[in-house]
Order: C-alpha cells, then structure tokens, then sequence
C-alpha cells in the first residue's frame, strides 16, 4: 500500500519536487487526458537528467515525445502516442524504428483497457474482467509486460469468454490541475480521462496547480477534488505549467506550437535544437514563458464563463426524534 503523507504544507519549487521524488528507474505516470497535461514537470525531469523510466500514460503527445527524445525514457505504457494536430510524434518513431536515442519498449493497451488496468491499480484489484481487446492482436502481441498484462478466461457466469486486466502500479505520479491547497487537496475539472484512477495507484504524488487556494475554498466545492491531500507528497504552484496543453478556465491548447513542433523535430538534429531552446536553456518555467513572449499568452487565455453554484447543505445536529 502506498504510504500515507503528513497533513503539512507541502509546496515546494518544481526542482525540489522532482529532484526529492523522482528517481532513475522509476515507473512514472504522468495525468491528463490531452487536458491537464504536466509539461513544466516534465521538462524538469528532462533538466535534471532523469534516466531509466517507465513512463505510463494514458495518451502520448509531445510531452512523452520530448521525454523520449531527450533519453529520459527506456519503456513506454500508452494506448498511442502523436501529434494532435494530428502528425506523427518524431523522437517516439526515432526512438521505436532505429534506437535513437536508444531503444524503446513498448506495452500498448487500447484506450479502455489502459484505463481498466488503472482502475485496478487503484482499488488494489488482482485483474478486471472484460470483454475489451478480445479478438485483437493486444492479445497476442504483448510486450515487456508479458503474462503480467492480459489473459483470457472463461466466464464462471457462463456468457462467454473474458479479458482479464492486470493491474498498473506506478511509483510516481505528476498531475497538473486548476487549483490545490498548501496540503496537496488538488481539483481538477474539465477533460480528464482516466486521471483519477492513474493517480490513485501512484505510492508518491506531485501535484502542480495553476494557483494555490485556501483550504476554504477546496471545502466549497468537494466533488471537484481528483486527489486528497494525504496522498500528496509535494506540491507545485506553476501557472502555465501544462501549455501548449491545455487547462479548461485558464488558456486554451496552442495549436500554432504543435505545428512548430511537428516541423522542427522532423529530424534528430531538429529535435536537438528543440531541446536546447525550449527546456535546456530554459532555468524554469518563468524564462520558458519569457520565451513565448506576452503577445501569444494574451492569446491563448479564455474568457470567463462560471458554472451555477451549487448547496451541499449545512447540517449542525440530528433534529427531532
């Protein structure tokens, strides 16, 4: 069972964070679903030369690419990995095709069947039965994972044959949401796919928010919590941190920089000069968005449209026999 952190505050420079709870050969699991995104956690671990990970997720984009093509990933967990715009992702076909920077070993489940094994993960299940993946070749070619992965059994309820889901485990997980308190109660809303349950199978959670809030304000709204604070063990204030994702209230997806990225990293060389502008030269997210400059951030913020307000009622004793 993953340990349980102290009820503190627990807010920390992204460095720190990564530096204290990320590991060389740790399996890494990284939230968001297109949405949420924790590209300055990743670029960080990138600065700091992480080597050796199992990098699980449940859709690559060009944060797993970036991660791949810097060398910080020896195993991949995803259901695919590409451009959204849509083009392929370089350094993952560099990296699958020819070893560059080095091999990659790859374990694909399809969407659904990833988000059961994350599921599974985080009730402390021995498998999930379903009927996803029977008949595909998810069967038949598995990866690194071997028999850990799939099986296919009979019902006991005599309606047919069954795909058994192994669980996913990881030792860290990285999530940026909306808003959390110095505790580590994170919210999250918006897409956000199988997130909830890759983070609940995680021994260590690093939260990144846009803002930090008080806890009050995390109590008004308790249904929007995707972590408690006792699962967290740092916690980030890092605006801007999931760009050129997106967080759904506070900038929209940069669609012009996925097209950039597409083009510049067509080659090793490309992806290289890539690096060294975006996150090597880069000390944190500050001069990263310095970078971007003030023009195109004004661009990608939204408008304000609030949702209704809600009672969850106040109750103060049990009333009247």
């Amino acid at each position: 069972m993953p340990p349980s952190f102290s009820d503190k505050d627990k807010r920390m420079t992204m460095e720190e964070a990564v530096s204290r709870f990320v590991r060389d050969g740790d399996v890494l699991y990284l939230g968001g679903f297109l949405h949420g995104e924790p590209y300055a956690a990743a670029h960080e671990i990138i600065r700091q030369g992480k080597r050796d990970l199992t990098l699980s997720t449940a859709a690559g984009t060009l944060l797993v690419d970036q991660l791949i093509g810097a060398g910080c990933v020896r195993r991949l967990i995803t259901s695919y990995c590409w451009n959204p715009i849509p083009a392929p992702t370089h350094a993952f076909r560099r990296a699958v095709e020819r070893g560059i920077p080095h091999p990659l070993e790859l374990e694909e489940y399809s969407l659904l069947g990833l988000s059961l094994a994350y599921f599974a993960g985080a009730l402390n299940l021995p498998f999930v039965a379903t009927k996803t993946m029977l008949g595909s070749s998810y069967l038949e070619k598995q990866g690194f994972l071997g028999d850990r992965k799939l099986r296919v059994m009979d019902s006991p309820f005599g309606d047919g044959p069954v795909c058994l889901i192994a669980p996913l485990r990881h030792d860290v997980g990285i999530v940026q949401l909306q808003r959390s308190d110095p505790r580590g109660n994170g919210q999250a809303w918006g897409l956000l796919g199988p997130t909830k349950y890759g983070l609940q199978c995680c021994d260590r959670v690093i939260v990144c928010a846009e803002e930090i809030v008080e806890e009050d304000k995390i109590r008004t709204d308790p249904n929007r919590t995707l972590i408690p604070g006792f699962r967290c063990c740092a916690v980030v204030e890092e605006p801007w941190g999931a760009h050129p994702s997106y967080i759904q209230g506070y900038y929209d997806r940069d669609w012009r920089f996925a097209a950039e990225y597409e083009r510049e990293t067509r080659t090793e060389g490309g992806f290289k000069q890539f690096l060294k502008k975006w996150i090597l030269k880069t000390k944190n997210r500050k001069e990263y968005l310095k970078l971007l400059g003030k023009d195109r951030l004004t661009a990608l913020r939204g408008g304000r449209r609030v949702s209704s307000s809600v009672s969850y009622g106040l109750y103060e004793g049990f009333g009247e026999p």
